[in-house]
């Protein structure tokens, strides 16, 4: 398959080039400053899939089933993967990608997948960060809800950002782990 004449600089024009990602070099979106400390410079940026793996494995990985962070839509060129960095420091990750709701099929949603962040900074507000940005831009691009598959241990997180559980809990066959279906209704 090859890619239109106007690839980015870095980017090849045939998948089976093993430079091809299918996604954007990295680049800055817009974000409000982290207003907590004029030394520390928040950006959120649009990343390549080779770039969230290491933080997925350390965060979502270590101690669970399955040692493999990578997920089968991660090189769909509809998915997208969005990074925090703080100070230069890549401490957040999330990926997004077009996929029905079981809950409604009809209605253009997006799969949240991936959001990991630093263990040190559990709690810091740079998770939320990160969602929220993945929100705004699902929302501009038409989808109407999110959804994923989340760790029990984080259901209070999500439910701070205004995700509500959807159905029984179930174990995670990749990582052995309690998770619940949560999903978003996004305002358009």
């Amino acid at each position: 398959m090859t890619r239109s004449a106007s690839n980015p600089p870095g980017m090849s024009a045939e998948r089976g080039d093993p430079e091809f990602s299918g996604h954007p070099p990295e680049r800055d979106l817009p974000v409000e400053h982290d207003s907590r400390s004029s030394s520390d410079r928040v950006v959120i940026v649009e990343l390549s899939v080779d770039a969230v793996l290491d933080l997925r494995r350390r965060v979502l990985r270590t101690g669970t089933a399955s040692s493999d962070p990578s997920f089968a839509q991660d090189a769909d060129p509809a998915t997208w993967h969005l990074g925090l960095r703080r100070d230069q420091a890549l401490v957040a990750v999330s990926t997004w990608t077009p996929e029905q709701w079981p809950g409604d099929p009809d209605q253009p949603a997006l799969r949240l997948r991936g959001m990991a962040v630093e263990p040190a900074l559990t709690g810091s507000g740079v998770g939320g960060r990160l969602l929220r940005a993945g929100l705004e831009r699902g929302a501009a691009a038409g989808a109407q809800v999110v959804w994923a598959n989340a760790r029990d241990t984080a259901l209070g997180f999500y439910h701070r950002h205004g995700f509500t559980i959807d159905g029984a809990g179930f174990i995670d066959t990749a990582t052995g782990l309690a998770h619940h279906v949560i999903v978003r209704h996004l305002t358009i």
